[in-house]
């Protein structure tokens, strides 16, 4: 039998090279904060709600799975959920795949109470007085 002679042809890791400053493209001046998604699993969820609430863990790991249960339930029958302090959540399309269903959610927070407060005080108070 005869070996194989074939060289691997996959690419080798290099390393990038810093980019000149006169080649580099200018950033922005006023560019916007990235925002970090951070993905709340439900242990992290259930151990937040155990400090808020001071409740003991086992009761709050049930209360929120029924609580998520009642939720996945309403939103798959397409309700409307108004729920304050979370605000209103509609399902605003749904789709049905082979894993499952997908919803495409949309959630209205409430006003915050001062926010609130500021625009009845500016429904009341026009910005300029009336001339005569």
């Amino acid at each position: 039998m005869r070996k194989s002679t074939k060289k691997s042809t996959a690419a080798k890791a290099v390393p990038p090279q810093p980019v000149p400053e006169e080649l580099a493209p200018e950033a922005a001046p006023e560019a916007a904060p990235v925002a970090v998604r951070v993905q709340v699993k439900k242990k992290d969820f259930v151990e937040r709600v155990v400090l808020r609430s001071g409740a003991k863990k086992p009761v709050v790991r049930d209360l929120t799975e029924a609580v998520l249960a009642v939720l996945g339930e309403a939103l798959a029958k397409g309700e409307t959920l108004v729920l304050p302090p979370l605000g209103k959540i509609s399902v605003a399309r749904s789709v049905g795949k082979a894993g499952g269903e997908i919803l495409h959610v949309k959630l209205r927070r409430m006003a915050a109470p001062e926010d609130a407060k500021k625009d009845e005080d500016s429904a009341s108070n026009p910005l300029a007085d009336a001339e005569e």
